[in-house]
């Protein structure tokens, strides 16, 4: 049967005046008043039964922070490897409220529940709402002083908790915020029932109760058929998406302050071309500059020949010690070099002149003495014996 809009908002607002009874009677834990380990067991056993057959669940606590403090405020764990099956926690310093729980991939999800400014030193209620368990994806809603301060929806579910009940331990922050000068007036766990009946355990008095709104969106359903069903499945994977995307944005953003941070360092330090360290030269006169990346940034080359030193500082080597001339007072020592006096009066011997040690080791100047009587034909009168001499 087609049903008309004027039809469909008729109906809608006939079941809204009429009113949807309350849920069904809630079960509460209150989780402060567990004793013993057999006590916590059986709370396990009820937590874990309602979570496999409820639609929500509430964790319903009242508590004193004093300013931008935090901790744990309740969490379900598991004894053999710590494993968050549920953990709800304060966040005073970034005013939030996080949910954390192990999906079925058995990594950690976590709820960013904002806007609730929880850390102030006064008494705060609050109301964490676990919404649509039996789904495929539920919704987490927060009150906060008997308001609804934030929500997440689409969020992954929770997993079941282990069939051995005595694996899970149940953990609050009763004695971590009197540490903090802070205190957990209580905690309860409210099993099924809807919003209102939640609050009435923190003296909240809803207004309204979210399981009409619940039975009036089936109505809707079964209304509108299955390509509606469709169409708010796709918007849920949207939403998702979105929040996906949000995310990479604000790491996006965090990475180009990062990246402007830097530039802006770099251009007070002096951004500019790299200036090569060899101009002008350091080096000693003559000797080629090379750039290295190791301090001081250059490399010089070897000394020239004649001279001794690292490159930078260069000295000349004085040959006349090894005494390659034909007498010592016969060198003469020059920058980079040596040369040999003539040879004395008497004696010949070709000219010498050098540069470096090797030089001197392989050189000697060889001074022989002249035959003045085969080079002087005149050199004794006639008829007379000439006899040379040194």
């Amino acid at each position: 049967m087609g049903w008309s809009f004027p039809v469909l908002l008729t109906v809608l607002c006939a079941q809204l005046s009429a009113g949807v009874p309350d849920g069904a009677d809630i079960q509460v834990i209150d989780v402060l008043s567990l004793q013993d380990s057999k006590q916590s067991v059986a709370a396990v056993e009820k937590l874990s039964g309602s979570l496999s057959a409820l639609s929500d669940i509430y964790v319903v606590s009242t508590f004193r922070l004093p300013v931008k403090m935090g901790g744990v405020l309740f969490g379900l764990y598991s004894k053999q490897d710590n494993r968050k099956y549920l953990e709800v926690a304060v966040m005073g310093k970034i005013s939030k409220v996080l949910v954390r729980y192990v999906k079925a991939d058995g990594k950690v999800h976590t709820v960013n529940l904002q806007n609730s400014n929880l850390a102030d030193g006064r008494t705060h209620s609050i109301i964490v709402r676990l919404g649509g368990l039996q789904r495929s994806n539920m919704h987490v809603e927060l009150y906060a002083d008997c308001r609804l301060a934030d929500s997440s929806q689409g969020v992954p579910s929770l997993v079941p908790l282990p069939r051995e009940a005595e694996m899970v331990e149940i953990r609050h922050g009763q004695k971590s915020y009197a540490r903090l000068q802070g205190a957990v007036e209580s905690l309860r766990l409210a099993l099924g029932g809807s919003v209102a009946k939640a609050g009435a355990l923190t003296d909240c008095p809803f207004q309204g109760d979210s399981s009409a709104y619940n039975s009036v969106s089936g109505d809707v359903q079964s209304i509108l058929g299955e390509h509606t069903k469709a169409l708010i499945g796709q918007l849920i994977i949207f939403n998702q998406v979105l929040g996906e995307l949000r995310q990479d944005i604000r790491e996006q953003v965090k990475e180009m302050s990062l990246i402007r941070n830097t530039i802006l360092e770099c251009q007070v330090c002096g951004f500019h071309e790299p200036q090569s360290r060899c101009s002008p030269n350091p080096c000693y006169k003559g000797v080629s500059c090379m750039d290295s990346l190791q301090y001081p940034g250059y490399t010089c080359g070897p000394c020239p020949p004649g001279t001794t030193g690292n490159g930078t500082h260069c000295k000349d080597i004085d040959e006349c010690e090894l005494q390659p001339c034909y007498s010592p007072g016969a060198c003469v020592n020059t920058m980079g070099g040596f040369s040999c006096k003539p040879c004395p009066p008497g004696l010949w011997g070709a000219p010498l002149a050098g540069t470096g040690l090797d030089y001197v080791k392989t050189h000697k100047q060889q001074c022989a003495d002249i035959d003045e009587c085969v080079d002087l034909p005149d050199a004794c009168a006639s008829n007379s014996v000439c006899i040379n001499t040194v």
